[in-house]
């Protein structure tokens, strides 16, 4: 897969013996360790820094020279304050050890730092002041984020798209005319500013106690967000947070840039956005882009309703290619940059994951030879340690199976990790293998993919459940939801969650896998059982150890049916976790961010010794 050059085989050998005693979460140790996270062995030295000043000069290219510069105005906090998505009323959180839960209200601008033990830190009962992440309530459903990537060595930046709760409520009329309105709606991005400690640049960052902040909130015309992606490449040297590109609810995308915020008060800045830097689409009739996928500073490539794949120039603006790589909505797509950049991977909502080498569109194209139905978005993601594709195994029938499709392989998909129910979301490691899968159960599970990948015979591997999230909406009794005041002029929270973690190391094996095995492992059993009996008859002790593993037999079967069962149970809609994302930047790429539909977005520092 990585060879034949012994140079290939050499480096993917010794990322898998760096993280050899770390089988399911990443190490907290920094570049110069032996163990620690590493930049991508697949690049050149030099090749941020040259990323860097190319984006550096290009930006300042199109700020001279373009003649429609983003134009936006501030508005005042009232408002930016109705613009930016929101409930009156709060939400109860359980937290803590699974015996010893406390109660937490968390609202808007209320946030909560952790301890390791679950509570925050401010807790009497915490036991460990030491902060592990923080929590906050965003009182709408987050639907993308991202970090910023950046050359930080304290603070970083994620972006939030969220939608209010009644977008996806049933609708009480007609559905065609709740899209229209949705389409025409306003939009709103939100970006969170976390602080790290103080500490050596050389060691990897640590949670601080300072809770996060609202640092500025972009608000458009558009229609509602439903996608966005930063440009992977820093331009700290350019003044601003980075470039981000936004999949809006009109069917176009738009390129916008952020800004960095001068005031240090903590009261955030409400922007509205009049004209972004560039908006991307095609003028066919019913043609929309339906997701994206950055390529470098300057090129940017979608995925449209029609099956097609486009690539653009952002500046000039300018549509340089277009493939027809499926027949239907191009539900999932991304980029193998850094290494890769122009290798293309697709999912389509039905047929076939395919890879497109955009240098070669003519020539170089191959897909998975199995025919599926997919309807969940961010379930495509890259990994530049391993130089392939995370996504969920290519299946006509439903499965829970997250595969890993290597670039120079991509028709063989290997499987890496399988969740208890529906995924929901996957993300990947930018500076390690470590995976992380989100679930419709609320749960999320990590675990080393290279040690997957390199499976010897008869080596135990494990995954682990980091956390479960579970909500509960309030409820009357006649079963219909309420979140109006309670008679005692207190509003009444819209719901309860419960966050349960602590949860030790289990098998990362498929039960189907177990199943089979099992029904083999009967089936030689009944063959020599019949064949034996022939020669060999009248000895009741075989009879009667017989008969107790036959019974032993049926426990085990019934517990593996068990596990398959909990695949097809169905949860509150609002206990999805509906989207994660690996800090990509090398200080802080053991912060992981993880997004529930209740609005609770859970940022953690998963790095151990």
């Amino acid at each position: 897969m990585y060879g034949p050059e012994y140079q290939r085989i050499k480096i993917i050998w010794d990322l898998e013996m760096r993280w050899a005693r770390f089988p399911v979460l990443p190490s907290g140790m920094p570049p110069a360790s032996s163990q620690g996270i590493t930049p991508s062995p697949w690049l050149p030295p030099s090749f941020e820094c040259d990323q860097d000043r190319r984006a550096t000069r290009w930006y300042d290219d199109y700020q001279v020279n373009s003649p429609e510069v983003q134009r936006s105005y501030p508005l005042s906090p009232e408002q930016g304050r109705a613009l930016v998505p929101q409930v009156e009323t709060d939400l109860v959180t359980l937290l803590g050890p699974w015996n010893e839960q406390k109660e937490f209200r968390l609202g808007r601008g209320n946030s909560l730092v952790l301890s390791d033990s679950g509570l925050p830190v401010d807790d009497p009962d915490a036991g460990d002041d030491v902060p592990t992440g923080w929590m906050l309530d965003l009182e709408s459903i987050p639907l993308a984020m991202g970090w910023a990537p950046s050359f930080s060595k304290n603070t970083q930046l994620l972006a939030v798209a969220t939608v209010p709760f009644s977008d996806q409520e049933l609708p009480v009329q007609d559905g065609d005319a709740d899209s229209t309105e949705q389409a025409t709606a306003s939009g709103c991005i939100q970006f969170w500013e976390f602080v790290a400690t103080d500490q050596d640049v050389q060691d990897l960052a640590t949670p601080s106690d300072i809770p996060p902040r609202l640092v500025v909130a972009k608000c458009f015309d558009w229609g509602r967000p439903k996608r966005l992606q930063w440009c992977p490449v820093p331009m700290d040297s350019a003044g601003i947070y980075g470039m981000l590109a936004v999949l809006c609810g009109d069917g176009q995308a738009r390129i916008i840039d952020v800004n960095r915020i001068v005031d240090d008060t903590d009261e955030p800045v409400y922007d509205w956005i009049e004209s972004p830097v560039v908006t991307l689409g095609l003028s066919d009739y019913n043609v929309d882009v339906t997701c994206l996928t950055w390529v470098n500073t300057n090129r940017i490539v979608l995925g449209h309703s029609d099956g097609s794949v486009t690539l653009w120039s952002i500046y000039p603006r300018k549509l340089i290619q277009r493939v027809g790589v499926h027949t239907t909505y191009v539900i999932d797509i991304c980029s193998g940059y850094p290494s890769s950049p122009y290798l293309i991977a697709s999912i389509p909502v039905g047929g076939c994951a395919t890879l497109t080498d955009l240098s070669q569109p003519s020539s170089e194209l191959t897909y998975f030879p199995v025919p599926a139905i997919n309807f969940q978005p961010n379930m495509l993601c890259w990994n530049e340690t391993m130089q392939g594709f995370m996504t969920l195994y290519p299946s006509s029938t439903p499965n829970t199976t997250i595969a890993f499709l290597h670039h120079r392989y991509f028709c063989q998909a290997r499987s890496i990790c399988t969740g208890p129910n529906t995924v929901t979301c996957v993300s990947v490691g930018a500076t390690h293998p470590f995976l992380l899968v989100g679930c419709a159960d609320g749960s999320v599970f990590s675990c080393n993919a290279l040690q997957k990948l390199f499976k010897q015979k008869g080596e135990p591997l494990r995954k682990i459940k980091i956390f479960e999230h579970e909500y509960r909406p309030l409820a009357t009794t006649d079963g219909h939801e309420e979140a109006n005041n309670n008679g005692q002029g207190v509003a009444s929270p819209r719901g309860a969650t419960r966050i349960l973690h602590g949860f030790l190391p289990e098998l990362n094996d498929d039960p189907r896998t177990e199943k089979r095995k099992e029904m083999d492992r009967k089936k030689r059993m009944e063959r020599k059982k019949a064949t034996g009996g022939k020669k060999k008859k009248g000895r009741p002790g075989k009879k009667a150890g017989a008969l107790g593993g036959d019974d032993d037999d049926d426990d085990r079967e019934a517990e593996i049916d068990g596990k398959l069962a909990s695949r097809v149970v169905t949860h509150e809609p609002l206990t999805r976790v509906t989207t994660m994302e690996w800090n990509p930047n090398l200080r802080f790429s053991c912060w992981a961010a993880c997004a529930m539909a209740s609005g609770l977005v859970k940022v953690m520092n998963l790095g151990v010794q």
